[in-house]
């Protein structure tokens, strides 16, 4: 292409315009961070005025939300509400004497019908039973009485009594037995994090209880057991006046500190089983007592591996999918302990971040915490109010006076105020544990799962999106994508074979599945190269005769909701198309489009993500229609989709798909590299050559077309 072309090319695209800001990003000062933690819980307990009942039993007793004995919207709810209103009576003067008054009385009422409603009690919840002595009674334990220390001077002798009780009951539940452990499957890293809060907030509370001493060393085998490893079990090493091996009695993380929970590798549970420890640690810190050396064991090295799959935005990508709310385990509380008490920079940075993000969703929910598009209402409001509100506290426990966490940023010239953010290393990860493979740098957060969930996922992370952050989700299949055959069956994925090898620039993976319940094959490849560029190639054959309705190939979630601004623009070879959340595409009739056609072989979304189609069906742009179960709208980009019927014989090829991403690249720059493709002919096959985006040329090996495999 000649210089004038190429020029005319450039000025008939799109200009790039940036995705409209939804968020004010900067860096607070400790000052303006309390003052928007104090904000954030106070209107969290004005919104929750409306959730309050009077008790049937006692006019003195009251709950927030069902009050039910079981479940998260019963007394967990009720116990981080009370935790809520008393961290605020206890710090805050930013209370009007009447919210004070309200808040002290119904905290007071709140504790009264928890601890009445105990399984040591005498009265019951509106369900009809006693709540206590289950699963998850230690953690609601934990908060309502750390909620009730706070307030101690506040509450009359009886309350007190009380709520010693309670305490003692289930603290006195886990004397008698070892700490559970599971490394596959089902971790108990955050149960016994859970328990732990229980066994940690009693010996503080009650130090003259007989049993006080006992609850203590109870606390401290939980705290080994929460985060341990298969080593822990040799290692000799003394910890709190004991070998380690004598405290650990079962591993439930992986050699690499990744864990699994509901059957697949799942971050939020590595965030919650951490922070865990962070709350343990308040209560050593509240009672001016000595903290064990236990408290922060293999915390910071959880950390180091939870950092590899973390976003700019303070949230983490979801290697294996995600079966809660996207956005609705905020991680504040942990990164506020790692930036007040252990001085961790990066988690400071994620803290201020992802504080201001908080209270933006707040604002737009008008005083509710629970996420636009959340399904479970209360429950995550409250949820949320504890996590802001232990993010609080670790401020005011471990912050001296007038001095807050390490800068969060670092400055990029002495001579002048500019700075720029702290990032996690580039690096590439082998979780063989969990059978996923990561590929991190400054551009681009690579992830690939060959284990429970088979799939891809690609987050662009570039510098300057603050204001805009979430972009890519975790969708079923990503990358892999699916055939949908016209006989129903198994739509499942069977790995026969896998392969992977760290590459000068990145990884490269490569294996075979056998899809639709063996009805066919698909052999794939995906090889991240440098900086910017992903390469995703598979061939997909018929093992006997089948029909195909669809295909959905090499699909990527994007995120197009109220959290990042409601629109979506596509730029392609012809122009532009605006996807705005709440006005889907329509045809020229009127009727809605699921599916939007892209004309030519590239697309580029927000000048964040491009996409270059070499072999496939054709691009297509597919807008969500609803909030899914992760409580986000997820658009879908096909790199090859057909809604075609085509018949196929066994051993025909079903399908060939050759696509390369880009991440953080703007429209014409996708253009341009669209263009640079060249396939050369070699003695070991087909490479593909391509201009990478930093600068430099990229190749990869293509996969054997069908008629060179059986030759």
């Amino acid at each position: 292409m000649n210089c004038i072309t190429l020029l005319a090319l450039l000025i008939l695209l799109p200009v790039c315009a940036r995705a409209d800001d939804v968020y004010r990003i900067r860096t607070l000062s400790e000052g303006e961070l309390m003052k928007t933690y104090t904000s954030i819980m106070l209107d969290a307990c004005r919104h929750s005025e409306r959730e309050w009942h009077d008790s049937s039993f006692d006019p003195r007793a009251g709950h927030w939300g069902t009050g039910i004995s079981d479940g998260n919207e019963g007394i967990r709810a009720i116990s981080e509400m009370v935790l809520t209103c008393a961290a605020l009576l206890k710090y805050s003067g930013a209370l009007r004497d009447t919210e004070r008054r309200d808040y002290m009385s119904k905290a007071r009422a709140a504790i009264r019908y928890a601890v009445a409603t105990h399984v040591t009690g005498t009265q019951k919840c509106p369900d009809g039973r006693q709540w206590g002595g289950s699963w998850q009674s230690a953690m609601w334990t934990g908060t309502l009485a750390f909620g009730a220390w706070l307030m101690w001077s506040d509450l009359d002798p009886d309350l007190r009594k009380d709520v010693e009780r309670v305490v003692a009951s289930e603290a006195d539940r886990f004397l008698g037995s070892k700490p559970p452990g599971a490394r596959w499957f089902d971790t108990k890293a955050e149960e016994n994090g859970w328990t732990l809060i229980c066994l940690s907030v009693a010996p503080n509370m009650f130090p003259s209880h007989p049993h006080a001493e006992a609850w203590n060393e109870k606390a401290i085998e939980y705290m080994m057991n929460t985060l341990s490893v298969p080593r822990d079990l040799q290692d000799k090493r003394v910890v709190d006046g004991r070998p380690v091996s004598e405290w650990v009695s079962s591993p439930n993380l992986h050699p690499d500190f990744t864990l699994e929970n509901h059957e697949f590798f799942h971050p939020s549970y590595v965030a919650c089983s951490s922070y865990f420890l962070g709350q343990a640690v308040m209560h050593y810190a509240y009672a001016h007592r000595p903290i064990p050396q236990a408290a922060t064991y293999h915390l910071m090295d959880t950390w180091g591996t939870f950092q590899t799959i973390m976003l700019p935005c303070g949230e983490s990508v979801f290697p294996q999918g995600m079966d809660w709310e996207l956005h609705g385990l905020p991680y504040i509380n942990l990164f506020a302990f790692l930036a007040t008490s252990m001085k961790d920079p990066l988690a400071a940075q994620w803290e201020n971040a992802g504080l201001q993000y908080i209270r933006a969703w707040q604002n737009m929910q008008g005083g509710d915490l629970a996420v636009p598009g959340s399904r479970l209402g209360f429950t995550r409001h409250a949820i949320f109010a504890e996590q802001v509100t232990y993010g609080y506290l670790a401020h005011k426990l471990f912050g001296r006076e007038g001095e807050g966490p390490p800068e969060p940023y670092v400055t990029v010239d002495r001579q002048t105020t500019a700075q720029r953010e702290l990032r996690p290393p580039e690096c590439v990860r082998h979780f063989s544990s969990i059978g996923v493979i990561l590929h991190r740098t400054q551009s681009k957060l690579l992830t690939f799962s060959w284990k429970y969930k088979i799939m891809g996922m690609l987050a662009p992370i570039g510098e300057g999106h603050e204001g805009n952050p979430h972009f890519t989700v975790p969708i079923t299949n990503g990358f892999v994508g699916s055939i949908e055959l016209n006989a129903s069956g198994d739509a499942g994925m069977k790995v026969v074979e896998r392969t992977w090898k760290k590459t000068s620039n990145g990884f490269e993976t490569a294996g075979e599945l056998l899809t639709n319940g063996g009805l066919l094959s698909c052999t794939l490849k995906l090889t991240s190269i440098g900086e910017k560029t992903v390469v995703y190639q598979d061939r997909v054959t018929a093992l006997s005769d089948v029909s195909v309705e669809r295909e959905l190939g090499v699909p990527v979630g994007i995120e197009n909701d109220r959290l990042t601004g409601g629109k979506r623009v596509v730029y392609h070879r012809g122009g532009k198309i605006v996807f705005d959340w709440q006005k889907p595409q329509q045809t020229p009739l009127g009727r809605e489009l699921t599916s939007r056609p892209i004309p030519g072989p590239w697309v580029n979304v927000d000048g964040r993500l491009g996409v270059v189609m070499v072999a496939g069906s054709g691009l297509t742009y597919s807008q969500a229609a609803e909030y899914n179960a992760q409580a986000v709208y997820a658009d879908v980009l096909y790199g090859s989709f057909s809604d075609r019927p085509r018949n196929f014989k066994d051993g025909d090829q079903v399908a060939r798909r050759i696509v390369l991403f880009f991440a953080e690249v703007s429209p014409e720059e996708t253009s341009a590299l669209s263009q640079s493709l060249r396939i050369e002919e070699k003695p070991d096959g087909r490479v593909l050559h391509f201009r990478l985006p930093e600068g430099g040329e990229g190749e990869v090996l293509l996969l054997s077309l069908k008629s060179e495999t059986n030759s």
